[in-house]
């Protein structure tokens, strides 16, 4: 009977997950107005779209999966939790998205483009959803304070990590050696997925960098401020090394501006999310 009453409870957490990313997906059916989302995925098999969707659910169920990491609180108070960071997790993807169009592709009409077929587009919006999804976790870890402490302080660091993703990605920009908007305008893939994989591999060193027990305020703010500084200088820094490594014969530049290689960009990017995982573990 203990077996069926887990399982049962598995699969209620489950229905719960599912029920939001419905959710997630009539808000961007209902907020894209130039074209059907639906029609594009099925009939027009349109990669761009396609990505979209995939980093906005998989970003959705990594943020609201906190609630059900380390000890239970009995069935009920889980799915009470699951169901309030749900709804947290889903008003920050809505500002990630925003952020998403005004800052980090501003200049470029998102939707346009994704109707056009941009999988660099895809690419990087699919980065900065899974990116917030790290981030939601990192705010609803952790224990420590008042239940309205604890949900304070998880708004607050979401939206310093956010505000950090954002100044990680300006520093990205300006430390490159392409223009990562004129790349996307051009349909670069091997633009849209260096882009896309630095995103998440910040959103692992910012979900490190805002999980724990609450300390206070003053204390957790100085703590995040430090570790996430430490993260950005690190992976800037271990991307040189690691495009000197991996690409002995080509330059990222080139890579990316000329033949638009995936496959090296691939090859480079997986080695920044191996290094992002163990910055992860030691901050």
């Amino acid at each position: 009977m203990a077996y069926l009453e887990t399982l049962g409870s598995y699969i209620v957490y489950a229905a719960v997950v599912l029920a939001y990313i419905w959710i997630a997906k009539k808000w961007r059916d209902l907020a894209t107005t130039k074209f059907d989302d639906d029609r594009e995925i099925e009939q027009n098999s349109n990669i761009a779209v396609g990505l979209r969707r995939f980093g906005l659910y998989l970003g959705l169920a990594i943020g609201m999966s906190a609630a059900l990491a380390g000890e239970t609180s009995g069935f009920v108070n889980d799915l009470k939790m699951l169901a309030i960071d749900g709804a947290l997790v889903l008003v920050m993807m809505m500002i990630a998205r925003f952020f998403n169009d005004t800052i980090i592709l501003r200049g470029i009409s998102n939707d346009d483009e994704a109707l056009a077929g941009n999988a660099a587009v895809g690419l990087i919006e699919a980065g900065s959803y899974i990116a917030t999804g790290l981030i939601m976790f990192g705010a609803f870890t952790g224990g420590g304070g008042t239940i309205l402490q604890g949900y304070l302080s998880a708004m607050l660091f979401a939206a310093l990590g956010q505000i950090s993703l954002l100044i990680f990605f300006e520093a990205y920009e300006f430390s490159t050696s392409f223009n990562v908007r004129k790349q996307v305008k051009m349909a670069n893939p091997a633009a849209g997925l260096a882009v896309g994989c630095m995103l998440v591999a910040m959103g692992i060193i910012l979900r490190a960098s805002i999980t724990g027990d609450f300390q206070g305020w003053l204390v957790d703010i100085k703590s995040f401020a430090l570790s996430t500084g430490y993260g950005i200088l690190l992976l800037l820094l271990f991307r040189k090394i690691i495009d000197w490594l991996f690409l002995p014969h080509t330059t990222l530049q080139i890579a990316v501006e000329r033949e638009q290689n995936v496959a090296a960009v691939a090859v480079t990017q997986a080695c920044i999310l191996a290094l992002a995982i163990i910055i992860a573990g030691v901050i």
